[in-house]
């Protein structure tokens, strides 16, 4: 039996409810004590690892192993904020995508972005998923819930 699952039949079996994960969200909304007004350092060690991430993708990426048979490329934040930091950081790795296509000379190869915008379940995904820029090339999902532990 698959340990997660002998995990999940015990606490079936207990008469206790599921401990859940302490959660911290982020302030959400847009008011004077959001985290989307009150995360400018948060935006400056974001963009030190916006060079970063461009070299990387661009020295590391290998195109060859995507597979052929399906034109798509899932990229997930894994504890996304709320505001403009969590779109500035995926454009960062979108653009890098795309230089590296371009690079390659690919361009009518560009693969369809998707991607997945995961918190707690009391993130504010209304105020996240409002704050799309409006000339965004992919399509976004809000995945509730903490990935420790997965």
């Amino acid at each position: 039996q698959h340990p997660r699952e002998r995990k999940i039949k015990l606490l079936k079996m207990s008469n206790q409810p599921a401990a859940l994960p302490e959660s911290h969200p982020m302030n959400g909304g847009d008011g004077i004590y959001s985290y989307s007004k009150n995360s400018s350092f948060q935006r400056a060690a974001s963009s030190i690892a916006e060079a970063m991430i461009r070299e990387v993708i661009a020295e590391k990426f290998d195109m060859e192993k995507l597979s052929s048979a399906t034109n798509v490329f899932h990229i997930a934040d894994l504890g996304c904020s709320v505001g403009p930091n969590t779109f500035i950081a995926m454009n960062s790795i979108l653009e890098a995508m795309k230089q590296k296509y371009q690079s390659q000379g690919l361009t009518t190869q560009m693969p369809e972005f998707q991607l997945f915008f995961n918190d707690h379940v009391s993130n504010d995904f209304n105020t996240l998923f409002a704050a799309i820029p409006p000339e965004s090339h992919y399509t976004a999902a809000g995945v509730p819930g903490s990935f420790h532990g997965r």
